[in-house]
């Protein structure tokens, strides 16, 4: 009786794993939302609602073209949701908020697995103070978006508000072929996350104040988080450093990737680790354009090694499970 315990904890325990993952890539259920004709509800957020709680199976929730003024929340015990739009320029979340950089943006997502593809996220709560042009107004930190899960995939997302427009908060996190717009550290956070063929737009109010692309907030040494963008492009109307270290260990690394001349010639800002901004691991490689010229960055970027590099690859920094390969396919 003794030696059966273990074997059906073990069982147990890969059942537990299994149902985590969503019980592998087939969606069991799909629910519509639209603003018109025939739908199963009119809110994203009932749909999100009538998924059962600690879900084991992928549920699509797909979501037609229109304007959905709300704010989206993922519970942690909903997994395995597939928010699927219509095309970022046809399928628009957008929400009017700014207490807190802990409460309040647009799309909260606590749940580990869950994917996005074809949304806009937006805050729009800036968006009148920006087109101002009145510098004496001031701007708030206004998320579009929070991620704590792990295991998060968007692909073909927009993201849009102005300071702190993407709080990559923790968790693994794949984003590819995203849009993402701000001016002040508008991708910000703890994650351990990849960006493809992302296209960063900067939207400053003032061309002679430069912003920051990344505030990234890595705390230790032995701390695995950090932001990889491999391709895509940084342009728009108003100089910008590509990050400032949140916390001193701060990590993020550029790779074959288009800088239009708005980089700023520093390029990084130490911030939290002036005292020694050696601790932080920023680094380019092999970027293009105008921005991309180096000689005159911080001293203290990093040149990193053919292992460093293995290290920062897709497969090494957050595939290492294969959970990307297991996802549902988006249709």
């Amino acid at each position: 009786m003794m030696s059966f315990l273990p074997i059906l904890f073990i069982n147990c325990f890969f059942c537990l794993g299994k149902a985590t993952d969503c019980g592998g890539n087939h969606v069991t259920e799909t629910i519509i939302v639209g603003k018109y004709g025939q739908a199963a509800f009119r809110t994203i957020q009932a749909a999100i609602d009538s998924v059962k709680t600690n879900n084991d199976q992928w549920v699509k929730i797909h979501i037609k073209a229109g304007l959905y003024i709300e704010s989206v929340v993922i519970p942690k015990h909903k997994p395995c949701i597939i928010l699927k739009g219509e095309g970022s320029r046809r399928t628009i979340i957008s929400h009017w908020d700014h207490h807190s950089i802990n409460n309040n943006a647009t799309f909260l997502s606590f749940a580990p697995n869950v994917i996005a593809s074809g949304i806009t996220f937006k805050n729009s709560y800036n968006v009148a103070i920006y087109k101002s042009n009145d510098l004496r107004r001031k701007i708030e930190p206004a998320n579009a978006a929070k991620v704590y899960g792990d295991k998060c995939f968007f692909h073909k997302c927009s993201f849009i508000g102005y300071q702190d427009t993407l709080f990559d908060h923790s968790g693994r996190h794949y984003f590819k072929d995203c849009y993402i717009q701000g001016d002040t550290d508008f991708v910000y956070g703890y994650g351990r996350s990849y960006y493809r063929n992302c296209s960063i737009k900067v939207m400053g109010r003032n061309p002679n104040l430069p912003g920051f692309v990344t505030a990234q907030g890595r705390k230790s040494r032995d701390d695995r988080s950090g932001f990889v963008f491999e391709g895509g492009s940084i342009k728009g109307n108003s100089k910008v450093n590509l990050g400032r270290a949140w916390r001193p260990y701060s990590r993020v690394i550029f790779r074959n990737t288009y800088f239009s001349d708005i980089v700023t010639p520093q390029g990084w800002v130490a911030w939290t680790a002036a005292n020694n901004p050696n601790t932080t691991t920023y680094a380019e490689v092999d970027c293009k354009g105008p921005g991309a010229n180096t000689s005159k960055r911080v001293p203290w970027m990093k040149k990193l090694s053919s292992s460093d590099l293995n290290e920062f690859s897709f497969a090494s920094f957050i595939n290492s499970d294969g959970w990307v390969d297991n996802l549902s396919t988006i249709s």
